[in-house]
């Protein structure tokens, strides 16, 4: 079984890899990083959809929930779309869709990200189960 897992998990891997470069390929320089933040926006979700769990935190150890790390990614392609205006895979993006050449772009997926994230610390138990967790209480009454 753990087998299984790291030859699934290299797969994975491997063919982000060869998407990312395909991307730098066709699109040209930054191509692979908006691949690589794409496909942390769309793995977070999909991993969020095969859990099947409500929006919450469950304090299983200190690490990221799917949606956060999708949050993440947003945050992280605003940032490289910042960095890219006006060259590389932007301006190729843009050729076929003016709106992706947009100056407000990169500062609007920001925004989105971090929004993201206050949805998901608003809507979810989050701070009432590391409360809980510091009090040294493991459930809910």
């Amino acid at each position: 079984m753990v087998a299984y897992r790291w030859v699934r998990w290299s797969m994975a891997i491997i063919a982000g890899l060869l998407v990312a470069i395909g991307l730098e390929l066709a699109l040209g320089p930054g191509g692979g990083g908006m691949g690589v933040a794409l496909s942390l926006i769309g793995g977070g979700i999909i991993a969020h959809v095969r859990q099947r769990s409500a929006i919450s935190c469950r304090i299983d150890g200190p690490r990221l929930r799917p949606l956060q790390v999708s949050a993440f990614g947003l945050m992280g392609l605003g940032v490289q779309w910042y960095q890219l205006h006006g060259s590389g895979a932007v301006t190729t993006l843009s050729a076929f869709w003016p709106a992706l050449g947009a100056s407000w772009l990169p500062l609007a997926l920001v925004v989105a990200g971090v929004g993201w994230l206050a949805v998901l610390s608003i809507g979810s138990d989050c701070r009432d189960e590391q409360l809980l967790a510091a009090m040294g209480e493991r459930e809910r009454p």
